[in-house]
């Protein structure tokens, strides 16, 4: 159920960046109610998208030192990026959880063999890259952290997938979910694939979470989610 084929799920960055400047589901119990269908797009080419996912000039609203102290992560914490394209936070998890890995997970094989690469040339080993499937985001073990940035607008069926991805956080793991919200933006989806952060507070309070943690970029929200003692 992860994306409505293979074609409609790339990488984090790429997903919701492609229009302009950048432009869990395995056989499990599925339950929560279905909502709204995402937005879909394909990506291949991952040499000539970094040239744009990585540009120096994204850092001025991505903001990403300050996403890393929201997050506060852990040397030793274990982390699922889902849809990490050509890697620009991924890289940034592995230099700081030195004692523990980073899962880049794309459905796009040219990311995925981009990441792969990069994780060599970069020397960071505890960056792994993940080819997931159209209805798994194969996250190869129960992490920490589930990090989704400018993705879940293009999530189908948004409040069972998360629901489900709940048996792939440790205890004590959260979800975190960056998406845009200024529809005026020079860069993201277009205006009517924006969703409002109270929109996406609603659908995963639907599928078993509470949010704990939110911050403001100058573009985007950044909010934080753990599991609720019991579901809604």
């Amino acid at each position: 159920m992860c994306f409505r084929d293979a074609a409609s799920f790339s990488s984090a960055a790429a997903l919701a960046l492609c229009v302009t400047l950048f432009g869990g589901c395995s056989e499990r119990k599925p339950a929560a109610p279905s909502t709204p269908n995402g937005m879909h797009h394909s990506f291949k080419g991952a040499q000539e998208w970094a040239a744009r996912f990585e540009n120096p000039e994204r850092d001025a609203w991505q903001k990403p030192e300050e996403v890393l102290a929201f997050l506060g992560l852990h040397a030793d914490d274990r982390v699922a990026d889902i849809g990490a394209g050509t890697g620009y936070f991924p890289v940034r998890f592995a230099r700081v959880v030195t004692r523990g890995v980073v899962y880049a997970i794309d459905l796009e094989p040219d990311m995925v063999h981009y990441l792969a690469d990069r994780a060599r040339r970069e020397n960071l080993p505890n960056l792994r890259a993940v080819q997931c499937v159209a209805d798994d985001p194969q996250i190869p073990e129960p992490v920490d952290l589930i990090f989704m940035c400018d993705t879940y607008h293009h999530i189908d069926e948004r409040s069972a997938y998360f629901h489900r991805l709940r048996a792939d956080l440790r205890p004590g793991g959260r979800v975190v979910i960056v998406d845009f919200f200024k529809r005026t933006a020079p860069v993201g989806p277009p205006p009517e694939h924006k969703i409002s952060k109270e929109q996406v507070s609603q659908e995963m309070v639907q599928a078993g979470y509470r949010v704990v943690r939110q911050l403001d970029l100058p573009y985007q929200y950044v909010l934080m989610f753990t599991p609720a003692e019991t579901d809604d």
